[in-house]
């Protein structure tokens, strides 16, 4: 099946955007090989421009808080596995307890420094960051395969930490589905969220085969779905007016 998954607010955002950073720096580690470095490298300096744009650390911070007094006020009610409430709370605050240990925004320990300044000042012009024009950055590619790979691992460390944190939270948004198997007629779908539920993520599941995908719209009370034509890649993808079935999901904490 394609997924398609739309957050509900900017934290859920921001979340999503630093988990896709990361599960790719994650990724080229695997084979800590030149190449795959420098493209850690790369994604590195993504996700320093992402903190120094946004308050990564605060809004993890926020909703950790949040659902960690979520937790405690649902222990003892009817119908709550205590023991596994018990188990969310010490994972949450021990993910928070590790978050508040980082003085600042993530990505402050950057900012000063050298070989990483150098690279980002190089990362605006195509093509800049190359053994070349950086000599520098050719001296580090020869170190050995493990301090490469440490020195990666400590300069990502504080986004690891916000990663884990942020992973455990969608964990427990993922937990909270619900599914339904609904039809866009005429390629168009809106349906109204219950005010009830604390909602974060729409998800959207269509054939692998399907010639079309949908854009989502939404906002606090409704949400909406309109399916367009992906046959031609190279041209601007019309409107699918012929009913769509489709299976959605939507998840909250």
């Amino acid at each position: 099946m394609a997924v398609y998954e739309q957050p509900l607010n900017e934290k859920i955002r921001l979340f999503l955007r630093l988990s896709f950073l990361i599960k790719r720096f994650n990724y080229h580690l695997e084979a800590p090989t030149q190449e795959n470095c420098q493209a850690a490298i790369m994604v590195l300096l993504e996700l320093y421009n992402l903190s120094s744009r946004l308050d990564v650390k605060n809004a993890a911070l926020h909703v950790l808080d949040w659902q960690t007094q979520a937790v405690r006020q649902a222990e003892g009610m009817d119908g709550v596995d205590n023991t596994r409430a018990a188990n969310v709370l010490a994972k949450l605050e021990e993910k928070s307890k590790r978050l508040y240990s980082f003085r600042g925004q993530l990505g402050q320990h950057l900012k000063v420094h050298n070989f990483l300044n150098i690279l980002k000042q190089r990362a605006s012009i195509a093509g800049g960051i190359n053994t070349m024009d950086v000599p520098l950055f050719s001296y580090w590619l020869s170190l050995p395969e493990k301090r490469r790979v440490d020195d990666l691992k400590g300069w990502a460390r504080p986004y690891t930490i916000a990663f884990e944190a942020i992973e455990l939270l969608m964990e427990l948004i993922y937990e909270g589905a619900e599914k339904s198997e609904v039809t866009a007629e005429g390629g168009f779908y809106q349906s109204t969220l219950s005010a009830q539920r604390d909602y974060q993520i729409i998800r959207i599941e269509l054939p692998n085969d399907a010639l079309y995908y949908p854009e989502i719209s939404a906002g606090k009370q409704r949400f909406s779905v309109r399916f367009v034509d992906s046959s031609q890649l190279e041209e601007k993808g019309k409107q699918i007016f012929s009913d769509i079935p489709f299976k959605q999901t939507l998840y909250s904490f």
